[in-house]
């Protein structure tokens, strides 16, 4: 007999989560701490027990701020605003509305729209409101008080619980850097920050991420969209293999001759053992060239390249004085995504490529990686676009 498999309708389906089994006890067990200590604490300060000493809507905000501590409802003006101005609309409803479900019913959707509007959505601030409806004397009794002692307190003690796990147990994480920097390469291509926030917009509904996360999402699944159709093409397979090469000592005037007559830009720069010490580049040498009393660029480079005929002199000599080091190199098994990442990243147009003793075997350049990228594509879409005279 065939056992059909169970269908789950739309929406049904029981999804994996992305954590992991330890993360997910971590933060059980954190959560329960975090109860724990706010009982003890609360108790101190407040007489009498039960919902007059700890809110029952802390639960929930635990789930929040241990387990999607990240989430725009787990910041701190979300959960102060959320559970501060619900608890203070549950008060009045519980004043003004005499009987308990009407008075209900308007302490949540007022709630909830208050909390639209001070964008400060907390879904546990929707049972904050409805502790002073639902309670029992002793809670209807301490009016405004409430929002002091016992809800301002147990927000703030949750708060502290939340901040020092999230730095405590997590690795720490580097600071971002908030100087302004012109984008790279790969910022100025594909979606843009503010194209989320204009999609968000566009939503029209409440998505519980930010834009930014949102940013970190798509980057990391179109980087393994990437690596899935270009992973398996390494740098060995597009390199130019065994490539000239210039040594610490060798002089200038020879290394540009070299570079001149075989139409390259770049020389990686070896020692005996072909270890990359560096690269030397066109742009080093007009970096190094005399800036002033030689007029033209032309003039200035000849200068550089003739050897000076004293002992010593106050201009370089030879490549190692000119190149750049260390040079930028990449593994020979490595594939091709490293290279885009180190061009875009370094601002560089050819990188060396090492074997595992991180001795030369070839160079890549930015003609290379664009070929092996077209070769990627189908041919259909590869065929440029020809344009028809009339």
């Amino acid at each position: 007999m065939q056992i059909k498999r169970l269908k789950f309708p739309p929406g049904w389906r029981p999804e994996p989560l992305p954590t992991s089994l330890a993360e997910q006890f971590r933060s059980a067990l954190a959560a329960g701490l975090a109860i724990f200590l706010l009982g003890l604490i609360s108790s101190r300060f407040i007489e009498g027990g039960g919902l007059k000493t700890l809110v029952a809507s802390m639960g929930a905000s635990a789930v929040i701020l241990f387990v999607v501590p990240h989430s725009p409802m787990a910041r701190p003006w979300s959960v102060v605003g959320g559970h501060l101005i619900s608890g203070l609309i549950g008060i009045l409803c519980a004043r003004w509305v005499q009987d308990t479900w009407p008075a209900a019913a308007l302490a949540v959707g007022l709630a909830i729209f208050a909390m639209q509007l001070a964008r400060c959505l907390h879904p546990p601030g929707g049972a904050s409101a409805l502790i002073p409806v639902l309670g029992d004397a002793g809670i209807r009794a301490l009016g405004f008080q409430f929002l002091l002692t016992p809800l301002a307190l147990n927000v703030a003690v949750m708060l502290v619980a939340s901040r020092f796990y999230d730095r405590w147990v997590h690795a720490a994480r580097p600071a971002p850097n908030t100087e302004p920097h012109p984008p790279s390469p790969l910022e100025r291509i594909g979606i843009q920050a503010e194209d989320f926030h204009a999609a968000l917009q566009d939503v029209g509904v409440f998505v519980d991420v930010s834009a930014d996360e949102l940013s970190d999402i798509y980057h990391f699944a179109a980087s393994r969209a990437f690596r899935r159709t270009f992973g398996k093409t390494t740098c060995a397979g597009i390199m130019t293999p065994e490539p000239l090469t210039a040594e610490f000592g060798d002089d200038l005037e020879s290394v540009w001759r070299r570079m001149q007559l075989h139409g390259i830009r770049a020389l990686p720069v070896v020692d005996r053992g072909r270890h990359v010490i560096g690269i030397v580049t066109f742009k080093d040498f007009f970096r190094h060239a005399p800036a002033d009393g030689f007029g033209s660029l032309k003039a200035r480079l000849k200068a550089l390249l003739l050897p000076s005929p004293r002992v010593t002199s106050t201009k370089p000599e030879v490549v190692g004085q000119i190149m750049t080091a260390p040079a930028i190199t990449a593994r020979h098994d490595a594939p091709i995504v490293e290279l885009a990442r180190l061009l875009s990243e370094h601002g560089i147009h050819q990188v060396p490529i090492v074997d595992e003793r991180r001795k030369l075997v070839g160079l890549v350049t930015q003609t290379d990686l664009i070929a092996a990228l077209y070769r990627s594509v189908p041919a259909g879409l590869a065929q440029p676009a020809m344009a028809v005279a009339s």
